[in-house]
This record gives structure tokens, C-alpha cells and sequence, in this order.
């Protein structure tokens, strides 16, 4: 049985995706707009200063959760247009942490 996802059904799971990381954030990023883009970026506009605070404050937190509800690689928090920090989602594996196969 084939799958075949149209446009809009990707766009609307992406939204899901997007409600399901905010409904774990809710005092925080129900004031921010909330973008993911082509290369798996989670981009986060914050609207206040103080929402800035409470987002860098759940980092650790938020970079787990959008890469296991959103499948973000990286993440980016932006204030007034200006992108004021980024980082990625899960820390690397290093050499002796690998499967070897």
C-alpha cells in the first residue's frame, strides 16, 4: 500500500507538528511565531524581550522536544528580526559513542 502525501496534507502535519511543540511551551511560545524551513530549521520570533528570557531559560528543554515532536536539526530564536541565537538540536555523537557495524 503506497502513501502518497499531497502539498497541503505535509503543510497541515507540519502545523500539527508545530500546535504539539507549542502545547508543551504554552506560557512561553504561545507568544511566538513558530517556522520551519526546508532545511529542518525551527525558527522561533519572539515578540518581547521577556519571551526571549524564558525561551533561552527552557533551551535545553526546547532543543529535545523540537527535534523528537518537530524533527528540527537546528534551532533559531529571533528578536526583532535579528536572529539572536542558534543552535542544534541533539549534541553530536562522538567517535566512541558510535555503532560500529
Amino acid at each position: 500500500m503506497s502513501l502518497n502525501l499531497t502539498t497541503n496534507d505535509l503543510l497541515l502535519l507540519e502545523k500539527y507538528r508545530l500546535e504539539r511543540l507549542r502545547s508543551f511551551f504554552g506560557n512561553t511560545l504561545n507568544l511566538c511565531f513558530l517556522h520551519l524551513d526546508k532545511t529542518n530549521t525551527l525558527a522561533i520570533h519572539c515578540s518581547e524581550p521577556w519571551v526571549v528570557d524564558q525561551v533561552l531559560s527552557e533551551i535545553n528543554h526546547l532543543r529535545w522536544y523540537a527535534w523528537i515532536v518537530v524533527g528540527a536539526q537546528r534551532l533559531s530564536v529571533y528578536f526583532a528580526e535579528e536572529e539572536i541565537y542558534k543552535t542544534v538540536t541533539r549534541k553530536p555523537i562522538k567517535k566512541s559513542q558510535r555503532i560500529h557495524s
